[in-house]
């Protein structure tokens, strides 16, 4: 079977991008004939195709710009047009004509949309989108209900052919892991009696990196053993680097710049911050849970994520006061409980994931 994957681009950074990578680490590459359509890697980042590629997907990575990406995708499916399969990553209006772009130039595949986002508000540019996206794909997943709900229509989860596709994670990688923690801490200048707070993605709009910056100048108020710790880059740093020397915490505040062992760093974290505008189901919710660190997330975060009791909640509209009273009393630091049990049953397991996918794949491909 001959399946193109479409994605953002290779950078380790992209909450996305980590998700396609695992998926098809675990998928079988000998039944399976996979392309992979994507953008070249950030300068600023860790590719992922020498992984993909050693495990047998195809890369064709092109210029990293949302309109060369869908002129290159055309070009490619004028010529390419026995794939049995297209699965396509969204997370914008703009994915709707484009999936009636590759329903024309390649009929015979099926089309399967995958949503990762929710950011209201609802417009009217975004309905208009549930009709043309439910007029030419096939099938629908997201990463989670609110996700499939806001890009594909309000009352997708009825229909058949949508299922949630959690943001499965390697139980192998992602666990607790007390000598990474250590180790991570120790590198770092970080005492066993400080408390780390952790944040991992990009600094920008979505993961409201200044309000983070506010609550945790909040907490360091109340408690002097708090440090921070910020694992990625983007265009709030500067700001974020200000508002750090303003709160005078320039000394408490650590830029530790994109990382490929996010598992050593999650490790390292007693309290893994979230305080995010908008998300679809965000990987590094279930990559904390996974190591069991404890997570403070807004409101904004949907709840498809919050499998274990390590989740808590807080909108961010709440009192600063209330976030760093909550940090405190869910942190209480040393090393993490295993909660795995919990997160397998719920199918955030990635080799169940990557199996239930290919299920899907054999089923709409016709495979017996």
């Amino acid at each position: 079977m001959k399946i193109l994957m479409i994605s953002n681009h290779l950078g380790v950074q992209s909450g996305v991008q980590r998700y396609v990578q695992n998926l098809l680490l675990n998928l079988d590459t000998d039944r399976y004939q996979i392309d992979l359509f994507v953008g070249q890697c950030p300068p600023d980042q860790t590719s992922t195709a020498p992984a993909l590629e050693a495990h047998g997907v195809h890369i064709i990575a092109v210029p990293d710009h949302k309109k060369d990406r869908i002129r290159a995708l055309a070009a490619h499916l004028r010529t390419h047009r026995d794939y049995d399969i297209i699965h396509y990553h969204t997370a914008s209006k703009i994915g709707a004509p484009v999936c009636g772009m590759m329903r024309l130039l390649c009929p015979r595949a099926k089309i399967v949309v995958h949503s990762h986002i929710v950011y209201p508000p609802l417009t009217l540019t975004w309905r208009a989108a549930h009709l043309v996206y439910q007029l030419f794909a096939d099938y629908f997943l997201g990463c989670g209900v609110a996700a499939g709900r806001f890009v594909f229509g309000c009352h997708i989860d009825e229909k058949p052919n949508f299922s949630v596709a959690c943001n499965a994670v390697d139980q192998e990688r992602f666990r607790p892991d007390a000598a990474a923690r250590a180790a991570t801490r120790r590198a770092y200048g970080i005492a066993d009696t400080d408390r780390l707070a952790g944040f991992v993605g990009r600094l920008n709009h979505q993961k409201n990196p200044l309000f983070l910056m506010e609550v945790f100048a909040a907490m360091a108020a109340q408690d002097v053993r708090w440090k921070l710790m910020l694992v990625g880059t983007g265009e709030k740093e500067p700001e974020m680097r200000a508002a750090a020397e303003a709160h005078g915490l320039t000394d408490r505040v650590i830029f530790a710049g994109v990382q490929s062992d996010v598992p050593a760093f999650m490790n390292a974290f007693d309290l893994f911050l979230l305080p995010s505008n908008f998300e679809g189901s965000p990987v590094t919710l279930v990559e904390a849970q996974g190591c069991g660190v404890p997570c403070l997330a807004s409101t904004n975060v949907p709840d498809d994520g919050s499998v274990t009791a390590l989740v808590h909640f807080l909108p961010l509209a709440a009192p600063l006061s209330d976030w760093a009273s909550k940090a405190d009393a869910i942190a209480p630091g040393g090393d993490h409980a295993d909660h795995w049990q919990t997160l397998a049953a719920a199918g955030y397991e990635l080799k169940t994931a990557a199996r239930r996918m290919e299920q899907l794949y054999d089923k709409l491909g016709g495979q017996p």
